[in-house]
């Protein structure tokens, strides 16, 4: 239990650990109370295993629709337990979230270490290549390959690359233990989970879980449909006007930046019915305004969930 409640981990572990961005986890602290971290000498915060694990049930538990807010006074204990209650009360909902992934270990000396471990939990699944050919993983279809690169260099991104592309997977998890600040900001900006040192099983399991697709074409693509607008611009007017209301503006930019692509994806949509000489690139505007336009409102969505928003 003291090692449980012990404040050790600094931020940045903890960010990449529980697959939440720094600055959430300080709004989180600063807004909602959510978590009290400890300090070294020099003033940096360090958290608890404790700590750790409340804000990876809140992070899930936001995912399904729940406040920060309504979370924040709860004890680990009472967050399990709803998280439990939500899974159980729309099951169908949730299986994709719950379904097993399957993963497969570039490197043979860290699958030996660690398989055997990870497989403890039902829902991964070790995909095993005879022969390190990585591209039979294909015929299994592998959802995340783990890579154990000793240090993380200019060309490590490079590397990961051709591990996805070889293995056929959509995402990638990375075990280091050195690198440039540089080679890892480059790595996780891409999506890239990166976990520093001897990592036990259970970590890799936490982080596999908690990954999404990365590295792939996430984004809309150009030449394919676009999704209608999630907001009216009512709602986006409401939000653009929140400014002194709420301590952070961005909501209220992204708002407006939002009413501005939608008005231009109108507009754009307009000149290529009307205009048949360069209709197809008031088509490929119109398209490249809606995939931005699907972008930021993501972003918005996810910043209303962090500030407690609700139109």
């Amino acid at each position: 239990m003291e090692l449980i409640n012990k404040h050790q981990y600094a931020i940045g572990v903890v960010a990449r650990r529980t697959q939440t961005h720094p600055e959430t986890i300080r709004v989180w602290e600063r807004r909602y109370e959510l978590i009290v971290p400890g300090r070294s000498e020099t003033g940096r915060r360090l958290y608890s295993e404790n700590d750790i694990a409340k804000l990876t049930l809140v992070k899930r538990l936001t995912e399904l629709g729940h406040s920060v807010s309504s979370l924040a006074k709860l004890s680990n204990d009472d967050l399990r337990d709803r998280l439990n209650a939500s899974l159980a009360s729309e099951p169908s909902k949730y299986t994709e979230q719950l379904s097993k992934l399957r993963v497969v270990f570039a490197n043979d000396a860290l699958r030996l270490r660690l398989s055997r471990d990870l497989l403890i939990h039902e829902d991964i699944n070790v995909v095993d290549f005879p022969n390190k050919n990585l591209s039979s993983v294909m015929e299994q279809r592998a959802d995340i390959v783990i890579v154990d690169l000793v240090t993380l260099n200019e060309e490590s991104l490079s590397d990961v690359r051709h591990y996805l592309s070889e293995t056929g997977c959509e995402s990638a998890l990375v075990i280091f233990n050195f690198g440039t600040k540089k080679s890892i900001l480059e790595l996780e900006d891409a999506g890239v989970v990166c976990l520093k040192g001897s990592v036990a099983a259970a970590e890799i399991y936490r982080a596999c879980r908690s990954i999404k697709p990365t590295l792939s074409n996430s984004r809309p693509a150009l030449n394919q449909p676009v999704t209608s607008p999630r907001f009216t611009n009512e709602q986006l007017s409401r939000i653009a006007a929140l400014t002194s209301k709420i301590a952070c503006e961005c909501p209220n930019h992204l708002a407006e930046l939002i009413i501005n692509l939608t008005a231009f994806e109108k507009y754009s949509s307009e000149c290529a019915n009307r205009n048949e000489e360069d209709a197809q690139l008031h088509s490929q505007l119109n398209q490249a305004a809606g995939a931005s336009r699907l972008i930021l409102e993501e972003s918005l969505i996810r910043l209303m969930e962090i500030e407690g928003i609700e139109v």
